[in-house]
């Protein structure tokens, strides 16, 4: 007994001598000079050795100081060996020949490297995120191409892709559907980035696998997921001169090998913002947002169970201006004054998602992956006449003056893939959600609309360079006759380092709740819903080639796509009948329309060398409405350019990075009807946004402070010329707001393991 207790003496004594020898080494990318995470590392001593793998700063742990050899490998770098490594050295991975990209999962049957992707996957990095200092997902867009963000004070940004409606965009976060869609957008601010790894964008339609709203392009957030040490955390904070004040934090703990446990909070605050500093009804609202997300992995044999669950609430106040309910100062009977009164409308927003993912890999080959997820949507508007005087409130007595919506979705989907022999893989499904709308605007005040589909996807690879992936989805839907949905993708290597991409896809966007069964008739407000609205459907078609080209320590590759969409029978809110002197709120009501379509050529390059990353893109996008097909003499696709531009350099020896983005979008013209019926052109003039950021790394990397100017060139307004009635939402006419000037901001971040 007392030889034990001896033995186990000298062992933690032993252990205790190693813990304070603990050193590290790091692996970098040898183009970025960015930390590599995720690479599986052997450390071999004379007669032992260690797996292990390079935590989120690319930290390899290191024990013993005697090192003969690491070994290193990677799926996305070279095999990499040294002799003799020594604590605190730097080792350079080169990325395999021709691939700086990551392994993307959109669409894809089996996680791919997004090069061997059959369709084009578009990948918005954390290190992308992290130069943007981007809170939100419309904070990272602004700076995309083929993106156009608007804002509105009420219902938050809005945005395009490929020149159609963000109520053709599907949003999702780990392929779970974001709901809560507000005038057909989903607000892109409430969508924070603070548990986000990456975004990967499809642009075209993916309504074979993910269904309705996927028309112009698919977004899927992909949340943060590994862990490398027993525990780890972090914390953030957000300071911007135009009054954004944000903090979050998280920790990630290892319970064991099986079990992990993640936690996320924080707090977004944005104070409001007007060009006349002295109003009181702001242009741009103020904003509090509380979230949070608990998350937990299990692992056992052959399978994967993860649970996570995402809290979020948001209230947005907009202010009356003063006297907007008493508009003058009128004297009563007791002499006193009746002082002027204001008429607020606040808004709460709350969603909450539980997500039940399931992952298996049986022994006999195979993958089984999918999803059980309930998600809820609650948005209240509260009108109160405030008292400027006394500070007292009470509620506006109106009956259409407080609101409450909620949506509610219950969806799973379910996916198996399988190798077949080794030019041929295949991957079937089935795909189920079941949306509830209430509230006293819909008619009846409760509706709901069940879809369920069978999807089929595979690959063949009739040669090694040459992949087809055919798809095909068959649904039912409960309101309307769903269509048959197809899908063809092709892509050849020409050459090993050319690359030509060609796909069709059919997609469809199925009526919202809010479109068929919408009913909102006040003094303001004459808005009628249709419940014999019809699918949208939609033909794409995209053809792109790209090259890249390595050499020593730098590499570069560039990229050319067009596509066309062609949308029959789109949803618009349509005026019946026109505003007149007599009845101010005419009358509106959702139809189909006919026919409207969007064309564009892209083009991208991009150049990596040491610690210099460059990328440059081009777009030209075209748009032909309904109204193009009505007149002959207007019959013509509207162009516009968009240009984007940005550099970054890794002062790898001073840990600082400066970073630049620019994003220029040129002037767009549509065709709209004005008041009286009749039809014009509607013009919004060009802008640039740009923002610069500059990093500076502390304390072995764990403190990352990050300062800089966004909107460098002051936008904020831009001119809108020749604006009809535009619609219950539409601006104000001469005007479209993009952003709130030029502001200054500083980031702070803390890493603990």
């Amino acid at each position: 007994m007392k030889k034990r207790i001896w033995l186990w003496l000298f062992g933690f004594l032993g252990f205790t001598v190693q813990a304070q020898e603990v050193s590290f080494l790091r692996l970098l990318d040898a183009h970025t000079a960015q930390a590599v995470e995720g690479a599986h590392v052997s450390l071999i001593w004379e007669g032992d050795s260690l797996y292990t793998v390079s935590d989120a700063q690319g930290r390899v742990e290191l024990i013993d100081q005697d090192l003969l050899w690491i070994k290193v490998s990677h799926l996305s770098y070279e095999p990499y060996q040294k002799a003799h490594p020594k604590a605190g050295s730097l080792h350079f991975l080169v990325p395999e020949k021709g691939q700086l990209e990551e392994v993307v999962v959109t669409g894809q049957n089996a996680p791919t490297l997004s090069r061997n992707a059959v369709r084009q996957v578009r990948i918005i990095d954390a290190q992308r995120i992290q130069n943007q200092a981007a809170v939100n997902l419309k904070d990272l867009l602004s700076q995309d191409l083929n993106f156009r963000i608007s804002e509105d004070g009420v219902l938050g940004s809005q945005i395009s892709l490929q020149g159609m409606s963000g109520a053709k965009v599907k949003i999702l976060i780990d392929g779970v559907p974001v709901i809560g869609r507000m005038d057909g957008n989903i607000d892109l601010s409430q969508i924070n980035l603070n548990a986000i790894e990456r975004v990967e964008i499809v642009e075209g339609p993916m309504a074979v696998t993910y269904g309705t709203d996927a028309v112009a392009g698919t977004i899927n957030l992909i949340t943060k997921q590994s862990q490398r040490r027993r525990w780890q955390s972090n914390a953030n904070a957000y300071v911007e001169s135009v009054g954004r004040y944000n903090t979050d934090a998280s920790l990630q703990w290892a319970l064991n090998a099986q079990n992990q446990l993640s936690i996320d909070l924080g707090r977004n605050y944005f104070q409001g913002y007007d060009p006349d500093g002295q109003a009181r009804d702001l242009q741009w609202n103020p904003k509090e947002q509380y979230f949070g997300s608990l998350q937990f992995k299990h692992r056992q044999g052959n399978s994967l169970w993860r649970y996570r669950l995402d809290a979020f609430q948001e209230t947005v106040k907009n202010k009356g201006a003063i006297g907007s309910f008493d508009s003058l100062l009128v004297p009563v009977d007791t002499g006193a004054w009746k002082y002027p009164r204001a008429l607020d409308d606040e808004y709460l927003t709350t969603r909450l998602n539980h997500s039940l993912y399931y992952h298996n890999y049986p022994e006999q080959g195979g993958r089984w992956k999918g999803f059980l997820a309930y998600n809820y949507f609650r948005r209240q508007k509260f009108s109160r006449i405030r008292n400027l005087h006394l500070g007292t409130e009470q509620l506006f007595p109106d009956a259409d003056a407080q609101d409450t919506s909620i949506f509610k979705l219950i969806s799973s989907r379910l996916m198996y893939h399988r190798k077949w022999a080794e030019k041929f893989d295949y991957q079937l499904g089935y795909d189920f959600s079941w949306e509830f709308n209430s509230g006293k605007r819909i008619e009846g005040e409760v509706q709901d609309i069940l879809d369920a589909a069978l999807f089929a996807t595979a690959e063949y690879k009739p040669w090694e360079v040459l992949s087809l992936k055919p798809g095909l989805r068959y649904a039912y839907n409960s309101r309307f006759e769903a269509p048959l949905i197809a899908s063809l993708a092709l892509r050849w290597e020409m050459r090993p380092s050319w690359i030509l991409r060609a796909s069709y896809g059919k997609g469809f966007r199925a009526p919202s709740l809010k479109e068929l069964y919408f009913l909102f008739v006040d003094e303001n407000h004459n808005i009628l819903g249709n419940a014999d609205l019809k699918a949208e459907t939609s033909h794409n078609y995209q053809l792109g080639l790209s090259y890249h080209y390595d050499k020593a320590d730098w590499h570069w590759q560039t990229e050319a796509r067009f596509f066309f969409n062609d949308l029959r029978d789109e949803i618009r809110l349509i005026a019946i009948l026109s505003p007149t002197d007599t009845e101010p709120r005419g009358l509106y009501r959702n139809q189909n329309v006919a026919r409207s379509q969007s064309a564009g050529l892209n083009w991208n390059w991009r150049l990596a060398k040491g610690g210099w990353n460059t990328e440059l893109g081009m777009a030209w996008i075209g748009l032909k409405n309904e109204y193009a097909f009505s007149d002959p003499s207007a019959n013509q696709f509207n162009f516009y350019p968009q240009y984007r531009w940005s550099i970054s350099y890794q002062f790898t020896k001073w840990h600082l990075k400066p970073a630049l983005f620019m994003n220029y979008t040129g002037e767009r013209k549509d065709l709209a009807l004005d008041a009286e019926g009749n039809l014009n052109t509607r013009t919004y003039s060009d802008y640039t946004l740009a923002d610069f950021s500059l990093q500076k790394a502390f304390w072995k990397q764990r403190f990352l402070l990050t300062l800089g100017i966004k909107n460098l060139f002051d936008v904020g307004n831009i001119a809108v010329s020749g604006t009809g009635n535009g619609g219950t939402h539409s601006t104000a006419a001469g005007s479209l707001p993009i952003n709130y000037g030029r502001t200054y901001f500083l980031r702070c971040q803390w890493k603990l393991d």
